[in-house]
């Protein structure tokens, strides 16, 4: 195994953009930026970009048992993604929607390098001189310039308002009839042919939201430019934390506005129900894999401020029981509650019966597992999706249904979590 250099740099943000240019030469690439977000005490990395796969694992079949042999013969820090289609071995579900993107079920790989940021300082996974030659390539690279005045890229919605308003009485009648208490329900924007720049994409989308989980996944043609300010589960050690998302509101345009809006959702009772709901769900998916009586909610309702919305977020913790091997901790608890509703296998089922399009890796998750079985993935929201092959582009945003849910309202907050993407691609709704 390389050991690694550390080295002070004069212009880490310059440098950032520069190092994620450079990544894009190669087939397989992972960013995890955490935008050094400061209301969080588990952040697990600053700014890690992994380059080229010396190794990696694509899968559809079997793929948690595949990932356990992959990460133990691994010897180093691997990096990938879980699509929400996973669901289908976790339970006996199944995908039917059209998929435009083409993401396999899992994916994995053992990067070729490791550029971690700490401060001004940058890690490599290289010895001097290559550190250097490395560092010196980077800082040649060249910006590219944005075009200017270009034409808004027309979005589809892929449920129509209509329908999608429709469908949410229809579950709520669902609700009523005591089938469920909570189901997520998405909707897909798209376009067809396109032609964007993925790294100028993700860096002004990344820049507009500075969010904890960002990340950036190019596999081959396809690629994942995500904003995500949700964490699905991380372990260190024995200990793990989920930290569910479930109430949004907009951002006030002054600290008085936005004080008011912060309380505001602090004490909306439907937001409540819906957090709370989640969190009961995520305990017990972190009792399945814990030692008896660890399961334990830090934080309940936390207001979180992030650019453009403040969020409802909780914090449970576990103790992972030694019995329970880590990826089948990962596989008890996923896909995650605040993607799915409670209970988790019936809204499941009606997900797939009410929406139009296939999740893929939307909802799904991000992260990194180290040689030693430590972890962080997050939750694969305000994301923006593309294949270059194709041309096909894809963004999805939704909200949680419960008895008290609004259906006009329900759908200006699936609008308001579209905006950052919308914005950030100079995009219209058709």
């Amino acid at each position: 195994m390389a050991e690694t250099t550390t080295v002070t740099l004069a212009d880490i943000e310059l440098f950032k953009k520069k190092a994620l240019q450079w990544a894009n030469y190669f087939k397989t690439v992972c960013l995890l930026d955490s935008n050094n977000y400061p209301h969080t005490q588990y952040i697990s990395k600053n700014w890690i970009l992994a380059v080229d796969a010396l190794d990696e694992l694509v899968c559809g079949e079997n793929a948690f048992e595949q990932l356990k042999s992959f990460q133990a013969n691994s010897g180093a820090t691997i990096f990938g993604f879980l699509t929400y289609d996973l669901k289908n071995q976790v339970e006996k579900l199944e995908s039917r929607h059209q998929d435009g993107l083409g993401f396999p079920a899992l994916y994995f790989f053992k990067p070729r390098y490791t550029l971690e940021i700490s401060g001004n300082k940058v890690t490599i996974n290289r010895n001097y001189p290559e550190t250097f030659e490395l560092i010196e390539l980077i800082e040649k690279m060249v910006l590219k310039q944005e075009q200017g005045n270009s034409p808004k890229l027309k979005i589809t919605a892929r449920t129509p308002q209509d329908k999608y308003l429709h469908h949410v009485s229809l579950i709520k009648k669902q609700i009523e009839e005591g089938d469920y208490y909570e189901l997520n329900y998405c909707n897909e924007f798209y376009a067809e042919n396109t032609t964007i720049n993925p790294v100028d994409t993700f860096n002004h989308l990344n820049e507009n939201s500075k969010a904890p989980f960002s990340a950036f996944f190019k596999q081959g043609d396809k690629y994942l430019m995500c904003a995500s300010p949700e964490r699905f589960l991380r372990k260190e050690g024995n200990k793990l934390v989920s930290q569910p998302i479930k109430g949004t509101i907009r951002k006030g345009a002054g600290k008085d506005e936005d004080k008011l809006l912060r309380e505001q959702l602090r004490n909306d009772i439907k937001e409540r129900a819906e957090n709370v709901m989640i969190v009961d769900l995520v305990r017990n998916d972190l009792a399945k894999s814990s030692v008896a009586g660890s399961v334990k909610v830090e934080e309940l309702f936390g207001i979180h401020t992030f650019n453009s919305v403040n969020q409802m977020i909780s914090t449970v913790t576990a103790t992972l029981s030694p019995e329970i091997h880590f990826v089948d901790a990962i596989k008890n608890a996923f896909p995650m509650g605040s993607m799915t509703g409670a209970p988790k296998i019936e809204v499941m089922k009606n997900i797939e019966h009410y929406e139009d399009a296939k999740r893929g890796l939307y909802s799904g998750s991000v992260g990194y597992i180290t040689a030693d079985g430590d972890f962080d993935f997050n939750v694969v929201i305000r994301s923006i999706f593309y294949n270059n092959v194709t041309g096909y582009l894809s963004l999805q945003a939704g909200g949680a249904i419960t008895y008290d849910s609004v259906p006009e309202k329900e759908y200006e907050e699936v609008l308001l979590k579209a905006k950052g993407m919308m914005d950030t691609l100079n995009a219209e709704l058709l």
